[in-house]
């Protein structure tokens, strides 16, 4: 069952309120209601308004209907209202904000504000720790999946396979660091929030990591039962692409594309890059000659899903120069073009550390909200 795939989109967008942002109402509204672009879990209250004396003045915790998140007001006094909401999109990524309405006239604004240091709906602090998080999932995959897939079925040869238990560890690492990526996103002071972990476990988030720990830990089986079974070298390429799978449902919606063709496109564009950038990383302990045949199909495929994930979430080309999301493929491409040429002038070491600096570009990009 949590296979199953759910249509998103990318990111849940605030995409109207009621009462309107900026509004000046002759009472205070019964309730605050806040509608998403995609089906949302909420995160913590979900919904907090402050009053103008700094109050919380909600009745309980905020109630969810499908895209539609709302709470009950109590008793309020004129003056300028804030509403802070934090929740967690269908695609698992996290969302947070704030709007601002009156009763009888504007005041200054006395709640604990997000500001507007935000990065891509996020703190800064909760992007940071997503794009290390993503990075490091990037970079054990592609030395768990990709180095014993080259070991296994291109060199033939055992050697590289401490590459291979090096990417089981970082996987292992990457999973705590993205669940407390959610909780620094909505609200770094609660980090460490028991209630905080717990509601970002049981969203949709919850469930992809639980497949990914689950993927990860039966990787590190097969590869301890390799020599006992050496069948069961069939199953480690296609258990990395389950995996590819289940990273693709976290991963950037595409609203042009059927969802199944979008799942294959995304997961396409991760299995190649870990058999890129794996075999790399052990091709460096043992050379083998079929490893070129390798490199460019997984390269080619690489490219030209990359390419269509980022013609797809761009409505125009002004949106590269006018968005965070723009900017960081801008980043990216320049160091995917110096991974190209130096794996043609077979700089091998070079183009390792180059696909290594494209992970990090990648993992800043899908942190972000895309343009569409």
């Amino acid at each position: 069952m949590a296979f199953l795939p759910v249509a998103v989109s990318a990111h849940a967008q605030l995409i109207g309120s009621n009462p309107t942002p900026g509004a000046i109402l002759d009472s205070a509204p019964a309730s605050v209601e806040l509608f998403f672009s995609e089906s949302i879990t909420p995160a913590g209250r979900g919904i907090s308004v402050y009053g103008p004396d700094g109050r919380l003045v909600q009745n309980g915790p905020a109630r969810v209907q499908g895209t539609r998140l709302s709470v009950s007001l109590g008793a309020g006094t004129e003056g300028t209202y804030a509403v802070v909401w934090t929740v967690i999109a269908a695609d698992t990524h996290p969302s947070r904000g704030m709007l601002t309405f009156s009763v009888g006239h504007a005041s200054a604004v006395r709640a604990p504000g997000l500001g507007g240091a935000d990065v891509g709906l996020v703190s800064p602090l909760g992007f940071v720790l997503q794009a290390l998080g993503r990075w490091l999932h990037f970079a054990g995959f592609a030395l768990g999946f990709g180095v014993a897939t080259y070991a296994l079925f291109v060199a033939r040869d055992p050697r590289p396979m401490r590459l291979a238990g090096a990417g089981v560890a970082l996987l292992l690492v990457a999973e705590p660091l993205a669940l407390f990526a959610q909780t620094a996103s909505l609200d770094p002071a609660q980090i460490f929030d028991g209630d905080a972990l717990t509601g970002a476990l049981a969203s949709p988030f919850g469930r992809v990591l639980g497949l990914r720990v689950a993927a990860v830990l039966l990787l590190w089986a097969l590869l301890g039962a390799l020599r006992q079974a050496p069948w069961l070298r069939w199953a480690i390429p296609g258990l990395g692409l389950v995996l590819a799978t289940v990273d693709a449902t976290a991963a950037h919606a595409i609203p042009a594309l059927p969802q199944p063709l979008g799942l294959a496109l995304n997961a396409v564009h991760v299995a190649t890059m870990g058999l890129w950038l794996g075999g790399l990383a052990a091709f460096a302990i043992t050379p083998a000659g079929g490893f070129p045949q390798v490199a460019v199909w997984s390269a080619g495929l690489l490219i030209a899903s990359g390419a269509a994930l980022a013609l797809l979430h761009f409505a125009s080309p002004l949106q590269t120069m006018t968005t965070a999301y723009g900017f960081a493929l801008i980043v990216k491409l320049p160091l995917v073009a110096a991974a190209l040429w130096l794996a043609w002038r077979a700089r091998r070491r070079w183009e390792l550390a180059a696909l290594m600096a494209v992970l990090a570009a990648a993992a800043a990009l899908v942190s972000l909200p895309p343009p569409r």
